[in-house]
């Protein structure tokens, strides 16, 4: 081969490389040219699903089914635009929504599927009125109508047995005339007020009793009926029993607000609207084990609900009956629901 035809190859390769190299590291870097011939970055879409088996689609296309090692799909090099998403599985509620993919982003969202038929077991029955579970123990407290008035009583689902009252006085202070107003927990005890009356209950969980005293200084700063916290303690979940709206605020850096409460680069507020209900709230608090959904009491039933509006809120049914009360700890995939005097353990996986 001829110096010179040598010479021209060398040229010939090198302008080769200095055209391609920019268009592949363009491509690397995730722009494409897209239907309408404009010529843009691409995105991406995460979605993870909470149980195995689930089958993951996107544009009615099924693209992935999850199993022990891999519960998410990772689409990338999305056209910007929206995608419908769908995540089902034989025996549970589907979840689906429209998500918006933009330049260079990925998209990611959590499904939650809840059985459709959920199994559930009879723990209780009397004449009780309503639940609640402490954030540190796995202690429900019920009250139950007495001739003597409202009384309170302690209760262990996993064990079913009942913390016993160390004296008479315990039992006649744990009597209210007008019920509980207030709830404030705190770890191995709780405090209750209810009319004219402050008492503090404190678990003694080795010998399974529970004492009172009356607490006429206390003041109650967070009353656990109407306000509750995440297991990180970087959200506080309440709801307002005069206008039925429930909210959420993000109690951390707000530059660390994440995607399910706000989308965008930056936030102007730490407090979001989740729902505003036609009748009254009775309970909210975090599905167990998540803090972008939660669990409330409306009217008739107890339904999970998406924090995440983006592409609508998806609501999915637990459980439907007279009026439901219920009480839940946030590492047992179970809600406890009180209906009709009645006390039921609802499995949610």
């Amino acid at each position: 081969m001829t110096l010179r035809k040598r010479r021209i190859i060398i040229a010939f390769l090198s302008l080769t490389f200095f055209i391609l190299a920019p268009a592949l590291l363009l491509y690397t870097l995730g722009y494409r040219i897209n239907s309408q011939f404009k010529f843009g970055r691409t995105g991406g879409l995460y979605i993870a699903s909470p149980v195995t088996g689930a089958e993951i689609l996107v544009e009615n296309k099924k693209e992935k089914e999850t199993n022990i090692f891999q519960s998410g799909l990772f689409l990338q090099n999305l056209a910007e635009g929206n995608y419908q998403v769908a995540v089902t599985k034989e025996g549970y509620w589907p979840w689906q929504k429209v998500l918006n993919v933009k330049e260079g982003l990925v998209v990611e969202a959590r499904a939650f599927l809840i059985p459709q038929t959920p199994e559930g077991l009879v723990l209780l029955k009397g004449d009780f009125f309503s639940v609640w579970a402490s954030p540190y123990d796995k202690i429900l407290f019920l009250e139950e109508n007495k001739p003597e008035g409202k009384e309170v009583i302690f209760y262990l689902p996993e064990t079913n047995t009942f913390l016993t009252n160390t004296s008479a006085t315990t039992t006649k202070l744990l009597t209210f005339a007008g019920g509980i107003s207030e709830i404030f927990w705190e770890n191995g005890s709780v405090v209750l007020k209810g009319w004219k009356t402050t008492i503090r209950a404190t678990f003694d969980l080795n010998k399974g009793t529970v004492s009172a005293s009356r607490e006429p200084d206390v003041k109650i700063t967070v009353n656990h009926k109407y306000q509750k916290f995440n297991s990180q303690n970087t959200e506080r979940l309440w709801f307002d029993n005069k206008t039925n709206e429930v909210w959420v605020e993000w109690l951390k850096d707000k530059t660390l607000i994440p995607y399910y409460l706000c989308d965008i680069k930056s936030c102007e507020s730490t407090n979001y609207l989740i729902s505003s209900f036609k009748f009254p709230v009775k309970n909210v608090d975090f599905f167990p084990g998540r803090k972008d959904i939660i669990i409330a009491s409306v009217q008739n039933n107890v339904f999970a609900l998406e924090i995440d509006g983006r592409g609508g809120r998806i609501m999915q049914p637990i459980y439907k009956g007279k009026d439901p009360r219920f009480a839940l700890f946030s590492s047992v995939k179970k809600v406890y629901v009180l209906d009709s005097g009645v006390l039921f353990a609802v499995n949610l996986e």
